[in-house]
């Protein structure tokens, strides 16, 4: 097996290279393969082209791609995972990995006609200089969590994780400390790559939209749940048709049943909460709940979200 890491530091003096190369004798004494672009060391051009650009938005699928961004796609291709290792700058990867993606996921290959074979995990490991619940209070490991998974690697992987190793900024008393223990669970999350295991079930940045309803209801297929869950709780933002904005929260027993509580603005203005309990169903591949609501005024129904 074999995996295509794109690291992405300026510095070889990092906590975060040394997070590479420990992932890396990970993958090494697993007896599998790697590949490695290192952006800075390839000095990949980040900035598209008018030329690359005038391609992408007017969705012409043509040959012309350029070299650099043909052996990226080679690389991809020939690989089962890809792996993501950088350090946080405000929030976002580095400029240089975000122009990789501007011109790596082209049209014709990453979107549109797609060209790009489904990986079987993409693994985003990142150092970052706040603490984990800081990133968290103030809703910005979210912000990167959609950016890299919802978006960047949605429906273009079958499996993903997402790994921070945080208070990693040379001030932090942490960064010394936590050294060893974060080299340990790169080294692992290398080694155990491609190890075959359960999938544990997880709402995590999964997103959803109503197959059915019952009159009574609101959301349709123009509503989207975006579905977060850590241990047992669940919460998920929707919008879109009737809905302004709403909000659930709740719980996933054994089972991997849904119980929680919804509220929402409608297009007229109106506050609309309720109670759902919801059961999983596996339906062509796709993650379905069948649901059981319930609004505060008493009047009941039912209705059918399914994984887009």
């Amino acid at each position: 097996m074999k995996a295509f890491i794109v690291y992405c530091h300026p510095s070889e003096d990092s906590f975060t290279r040394n997070i590479r190369d420990a992932f890396i004798n990970g993958i090494i004494d697993s007896g599998n393969e790697y590949i490695l672009s290192d952006l800075y060391k390839m000095n990949f051009s980040s900035n598209m082209t008018e030329k690359e650009y005038q391609r992408d938005a007017n969705y012409l699928d043509t040959d012309d791609i350029a070299e650099d961004v043909l052996a990226e796609h080679e690389k991809i291709n020939s690989s089962d995972v890809i792996v993501f290792i950088y350090p946080v700058f405000w929030t976002e990867a580095p400029a240089k990995l975000v122009g990789w993606f501007d011109r790596v996921w082209s049209y014709g290959f990453a979107y549109g006609n797609r060209k790009m074979k489904m990986l079987d995990k993409g693994l985003v490991m990142c150092s970052a200089g706040n603490s984990v619940e800081r990133l968290e209070q103030f809703g910005l490991l979210d912000s990167m969590k959609k950016a890299m998974l919802g978006d960047r690697l949605y429906n273009r992987i079958k499996q993903s994780e997402f790994v921070v190793f945080d208070c990693t900024s040379r001030e932090k008393e942490q960064r010394d400390k936590n050294w060893d223990r974060n080299l340990r669970k790169a080294y692992e999350k290398g080694k155990n790559l491609f190890a075959k295991t359960d999938e544990e079930f997880s709402l995590e940045n999964r997103f959803f939209t109503a197959l059915e309803n019952s009159e009574s209801g609101e959301v349709s297929s123009d509503t989207i749940f975006s579905y977060h869950q850590k241990g047992n709780v669940i919460w998920a933002e929707y919008s879109g048709g009737s809905i302004v904005k709403g909000y659930l929260i709740g719980t996933m027993d054994d089972k991997h049943e849904l119980h929680f509580d919804y509220r929402h603005i409608n297009t007229n203005g109106e506050s609309k909460s309720g109670t759902c309990d919801s059961k999983p169903l596996i339906i062509n591949e796709k993650l379905r709940f069948s649901e059981n609501w319930r609004w505060s005024t008493g009047q009941e129904g039912t209705s059918v979200i399914e994984e887009i």
